[in-house]
């Protein structure tokens, strides 16, 4: 039922729905706000305390909504996925830097990369297929991982996490900051290295392994958490993007083909995972 339930989800997200609005969690974020100015103590609005009973009483009131299983695992995990559909993203992307509307595509890959994007290519298109790396992890692989973990409680428990460190509350409270960054990390921690293993699987396996190495041995303090560290070491190595990009050093056109061969990996990777969940499905039928 989880495949089938996923395999739904993604197809509707994909092909059927297209207001991203239904996605946007502007809801929670207005929540947290409400939640922060009520009178409650001290260690329930601040620090690791504030960022659990946040997250605990919202899931609380999710599950009260009286849902009938299948639909309501549909519904979760449907809204849990994204907010953005990343796919779409990289197609107007890429069509904005192929018409010459370079400010639209700059607008796309600041929205990816939460930051400025570098000015000229090839670190330009670099740093946007890096970012698809990790973004396919947060948007679809991990929240895919807690659903088959914990339900669909599992998802929205995810998502919700993954917007705290955005809140209102986490910039008003240094420790709540923290402590969401390090509740997503946790989170992130397994799923992030089952995805890294997908790109191999999916890639360059053995470049793949060497990235994912490199990383361990040489490049760890390169990056702000080890899920990003090791999804971009592992990803770039299953692209082989260092080889590409010494092949290409004189090139003076887009960079696009990195951008394209990094969505490119994530959708292999995202049969890789089908594959494997059809093949355990099946054998718990067995």
């Amino acid at each position: 039922m989880s495949l089938i339930i996923i395999l739904i989800c993604l197809t509707a997200e994909r092909f059927l729905l297209h207001k991203q609005a239904l996605h946007q969690p502007v809801w929670f974020n207005d929540y947290s706000d409400w939640y922060y100015r009520q009178e409650l103590p001290v260690w329930m609005r601040n620090g690791f305390g504030g960022v659990i009973s946040l997250l605990l009483q919202q899931l609380f009131d999710v599950t009260l909504a009286g849902l009938p299983g299948a639909l309501f695992a549909c519904a979760v995990l449907l809204y849990s996925l994204g907010p953005n559909d990343l796919d779409q993203q990289i197609s107007h992307f890429i069509k904005a830097r192929d018409e010459g509307d370079e400010q639209h595509a700059r607008g796309v890959a600041r929205n990816l990369l939460n930051d400025e994007p570098p000015p000229h290519d090839p670190a330009y298109s670099q740093a946007v297929a890096e970012s698809i790396l990790i973004q396919a992890n947060n948007r679809i692989f991990a929240v895919i991982f807690w659903f088959l973990v914990l339900g669909p409680i599992g998802a929205l428990l995810y998502r919700l996490a993954s917007r705290l460190p955005l809140t209102h509350t986490a910039g008003e409270d240094l420790d709540f900051h923290l402590f969401s960054r390090q509740l997503v990390s946790i989170l992130d921690w397994i799923p992030a290295r089952i995805t890294a293993f997908s790109y191999a699987i999916a890639g360059s396996f053995e470049d793949a392994m060497n990235g994912w190495r490199s990383y361990n041995e040489q490049r760890f303090d390169e990056f702000s958490d080890s899920a990003s560290g090791i999804l971009i070491c592992t990803g770039s190595g299953a692209l082989r993007l260092a080889s590409v990009l010494d092949r290409n050093r004189d090139d003076t056109t887009h960079h696009l083909y990195l951008v394209e061969a990094a969505m490119s990996l994530v959708w292999r990777s995202l049969v890789v995972w089908g594959v494997m969940l059809g093949l355990f499905t099946f054998a718990d039928w067995l």
